[in-house]
């Protein structure tokens, strides 16, 4: 298990973190639910392979702050499990990361993050 953060130092919109799969450095996005949970997905459009995040740095949500965007494409994703719900990937899912929270701390099981390939 990898440490990523504290729960309680996790922004609003979320934060990126860098994980490994297989031999590469990845990104994921880490987001905080109004519930205290926590989801993280590969920071990875499902239309093309380009961070959600590529055109404005660390922006993940759109102006309502209710669902994720890629800023290159225009897809929108809901945050609570990454469901595409418009744009040209509509009905795929941005790739889901296993992460845990354990006394307050935020781990990636980078063992179980799959190959690059599954996108």
């Amino acid at each position: 298990m990898k440490r990523i953060v504290n729960l309680d130092e996790i922004p609003k919109n979320g934060m990126k973190f860098a994980y490994n799969e297989g031999p590469l450095e990845e990104e994921g996005i880490l987001l905080k639910m109004p519930d205290g949970s926590v989801r993280a997905y590969k920071n990875l459009c499902r239309h093309l392979p380009m961070r959600l995040d590529d055109r404005a740095p660390s922006n993940f949500f759109d102006a309502s702050k209710a669902q994720l965007t890629c800023n290159s494409h225009g897809a929108f994703f809901r945050a609570d499990d990454g469901l595409c719900t418009s744009g040209p990937c509509k009905g795929s899912h941005l790739k889901v990361l296993p992460v845990i929270v354990e006394d307050g701390v935020v781990f990636i099981d980078e063992s179980a993050t799959g190959s690059f390939f599954d996108v």
